[in-house]
């Protein structure tokens, strides 16, 4: 491991283009292939709605000024290539595969698709009513329901981040809202794409040529970055669920943001806890007690604010003792602390995490486009490296016993509240 330690996160060549779009190339590929991407501002919290943000996404390949809908996945079909692309929290990416022979083909379709979209009608009305159906199934889902309670729970009922989708609201999405929304991301600059693979001098120029004639704004405005507001910690907030063969838990605290120089330590301290398979959570409640079949915790950072979260499922009638446990193991990480062994294989798979960034070109790049849609630091990869040689037990306990009391859990639980034996509320 010792020799990982001077890996540093490969770099991209940055290009303006003469539309003033900036063009980042990662050029280490011994295929074929390429991979583009166009990421625009805007994203689910400036729609007010995850279902808003994913039909204008996947709305873009049905139709667009040159192309049908047909004639976009013939023309993809054809050449052998694909598309991929999902709105984050502040941005969406759209994205393409293809080989080297073959971008020439598909390129014209791409870009009309993604700046020149139509959005028809017909299929506004299918993908609009699959999205509802699958909010409705997801209603009956423990999982989903925890997470709803919890998203509000950490970032404030109010949070554009905590909206929840109904069938009703994505039924009453219209072509003009869908329309406005996908005009709004090149309308306030700071598009960026992103082009990875073998790419030869040949494949550099058709990209440059085929974005020249895009006119987008050169002016930036801000995006709707609103700070978390969480609600009192101790709070503890449960859905029924009539019937549930198995409650889903989930438990947040507040962390500090990513720019905070315990960020890293107490990211590695996360992991220590339930951030792979030999964690202190996964040993305790999932192998020695056998409460539930798998169990994670992680520190999740957005530009927003960050919160350590801790989920897993149980029987309804173990729920109460599942958050006994993880409080005892919040308590115990704080005055027992990694060591030895077990201090070696946090460190051996917190490397591994970061390893696998390196493992090939695409996942590199899409490292690049995740350190700008989730407000990365530039020195991030580099600092977690060293972070990892140089964590210690003393340093794992501090930053328990700061960012990881029992005090500061705020629980949303959704099951069959009747079969729960000992539960204690707050709402």
């Amino acid at each position: 491991m010792h020799d990982t330690i001077g890996l540093t996160l490969p770099t991209l060549r940055e290009r303006i283009l003469p539309c003033g779009m900036r063009l980042y190339i990662y050029d280490r590929c011994d295929d074929e292939v390429n991979y583009l991407s166009v990421v625009t501002p805007r994203g689910q919290a400036e729609a007010h709605s995850p279902a808003m943000a994913t039909l204008t996404s996947i709305m873009q390949r049905e139709g667009s000024a040159d192309y049908s809908g047909e004639e976009i996945a013939g023309i993809l079909d054809h050449n052998g290539a694909w598309l991929a692309g999902s709105p984050f929290p502040h941005h969406t990416r759209h994205s393409i595969y293809s080989l080297n022979d073959r971008l020439r083909h598909v390129i014209p379709v791409f870009t009309d698709m993604v700046f020149r979209p139509v959005f028809p009608e017909k299929a506004i009305e299918m993908r609009r009513e699959a999205l509802a159906r699958n909010i409705e199934v997801s209603q009956s889902d423990v999982n989903y329901m925890a997470n709803c309670l919890s998203d509000a729970m950490i970032m404030g009922a109010d949070h554009p981040l905590a909206t929840i989708d109904t069938p009703d609201s994505i039924r009453a999405i219209t072509a003009d809202r869908i329309n406005r929304f996908h005009a709004s991301q090149f309308a306030t600059g700071d598009t960026r794409i992103y082009l990875c693979g073998n790419i030869t001098h040949d494949i550099e120029e058709t990209v440059v040529e085929a974005f020249s004639d895009i006119t987008v704004s050169t002016t930036e405005s801000p995006l709707e970055i609103r700070q978390f507001t969480p609600v009192p910690a101790g709070s503890r907030h449960i859905t029924h669920m009539e019937g549930a063969t198995q409650s889903a838990v989930v438990i947040n605290l507040p962390a500090i943001p990513r720019t905070h120089p315990h960020y890293l330590p107490l990211h590695l301290t996360v992991t220590a806890l339930g951030g792979y398979f030999g964690s202190r959570l996964m040993t305790d409640i999932r192998e020695e007690k056998g409460l539930t079949y798998g169990i994670r915790a992680s520190l999740m950072g957005y530009a927003d604010g960050a919160h350590t979260e801790i989920s897993a499922n149980t029987d309804n009638a173990t729920v109460e003792m599942l958050i006994e446990e993880i409080r005892s193991e919040l308590m115990r990480l704080s005055s027992d602390p990694c060591r030895g062994d077990e201090l070696l294989r946090l460190r051996r798979a917190a490397t591994a995490s970061m390893l696998s960034v390196l493992d090939n070109p695409f996942g590199t790049m899409d490292y690049h486009i995740t350190m700008l849609t989730s407000a990365i630091p530039s020195d991030y990869f580099e600092k977690k490296m060293k972070c990892i040689k140089l964590i210690t037990p003393d340093m794992i306990s501090e930053m328990a016993s700061l960012y990881l009391r029992p005090d500061m859990m705020r629980i949303s639980i959704a099951g069959d509240r009747t079969k729960m034996k000992n539960l204690q509320v707050s709402d």
